[in-house]
């Protein structure tokens, strides 16, 4: 849910961009006081760079939500006996190691409730998300953002992040999202692409694809004979190129998409339900022939979602043209900072 609070940034530490949205609570609105992003070259090169975004922003607040994703996060879709939800996380550590390929005393955990059913037996039994992050990944990143002189308050998991800036969309703009409906949410980074599928607001499937802009931009890059930089480039303005680079990225994209069907199944077999819309996020959902492409593959509504609609702006604080920009990638920093 979301809570009363300070300032706080949301630091979406991507593998090729850095975003950071400030969210404040004032009185009955949220408003982005703060907004910085930077590219960055290397795991290696992260730390300073986040410091560079930080100087450059001057947030308000040095208070820090940011996320863990890839491989050493695991995602998990699990049946167990009826209980009350207090009780569920103590009872899915009992049982982790059934699930998950790493040391039940190595990770963090947590466990979501999803709907209630019935087994094969006739037992009521409630379908359950575990989710699991290695402590060492944890604590990494909170250690890297002490010794920058910043406050980790919290590290959640991106695709949880989207789904708690949809929950926000919703509240600054009630009436827009229609009660009742199935959104598939799908962040799609350089390196990644994060899933969460929601029913009435509700967290029902996430899921992370290793595939992402990186593939479409080596896509380019092989197609057309030339050097992975100047592949990005053509990729982010393809200009007279269009149909060139369309075509190179058209295998990648439909891997890409066969990969979330699969998903869309998934959710549609357990939860007796179909994913009614689609919504993009992302660096690579600036692409310009994105929507149509996967509109294709999924046969379904495909968006790109602008999550800062309907939030205020502090517009003497904030590069106003830049955060209209690169809207679309700002999700997870802002479920990460309306979540905390």
């Amino acid at each position: 849910m979301l809570k009363q609070r300070k300032s706080i940034v949301g630091l979406d530490i991507g593998s090729s961009c850095i975003k950071a949205v400030e969210l404040t609570r004032e009185k009955f609105d949220y408003v982005i006081t703060g907004y910085a992003q930077v590219e960055v070259s290397s795991e290696a090169a992260r730390q300073d760079a986040i410091a560079e975004l930080m100087r450059v922003a001057k947030f308000r607040s040095k208070r820090i939500a940011t996320a863990v994703s890839g491989k050493n996060v695991v995602f998990r879709y699990i049946g167990m006996p009826e209980m009350p939800e207090d009780k569920l996380v103590q009872a899915v550590r009992l049982e982790a190691d059934k699930y998950i390929p790493f040391d039940v005393n190595d990770v963090e955990l947590d466990a979501q409730k999803l709907a209630s059913g019935v087994d094969a037996n006739g037992k009521n039994e409630m379908k359950v998300l575990l989710v699991a992050a290695k402590k060492a990944v944890v604590s990494d990143h909170a250690r890297m953002l002490i010794d920058l002189g910043l406050q980790p308050v919290a590290i959640g998991v991106d695709g949880f992040a989207l789904g708690n800036a949809w929950e926000l969309g919703d509240l600054v703009n009630p009436g827009v999202q229609e009660p009742g409906r199935t959104v598939a949410l799908i962040d799609l980074g350089a390196t990644k692409a994060s899933i969460n599928i929601l029913r009435d607001n509700v967290s029902c499937f996430a899921r992370e694809v290793p595939m992402g802009g990186q593939d479409l931009t080596n896509a380019i890059a092989r197609r057309l004979g030339i050097e992975p930089a100047q592949a990005e480039t053509l990729k982010r303005e393809p200009g007279d190129q269009l149909a060139v680079v369309q075509e190179a990225c058209g295998q990648v994209l439909e891997d890409l998409g066969n990969e979330v069907n699969l998903s869309f199944d998934f959710f549609e077999n357990q939860f007796d339900g179909e994913v009614q819309e689609v919504w993009l996020t992302g660096g690579t959902a600036l692409l310009p022939f994105l929507e149509e492409s996967f509109e294709k593959i999924f046969e379904k509504r495909t968006k790109t979602w602008n999550p800062i609609e309907g939030l205020k702006v502090k517009a003497d604080h904030v590069d106003v043209e830049a955060l209209n920009q690169f809207a679309p990638q700002l999700a997870v920093a802002i479920g990460l900072a309306a979540n905390s």
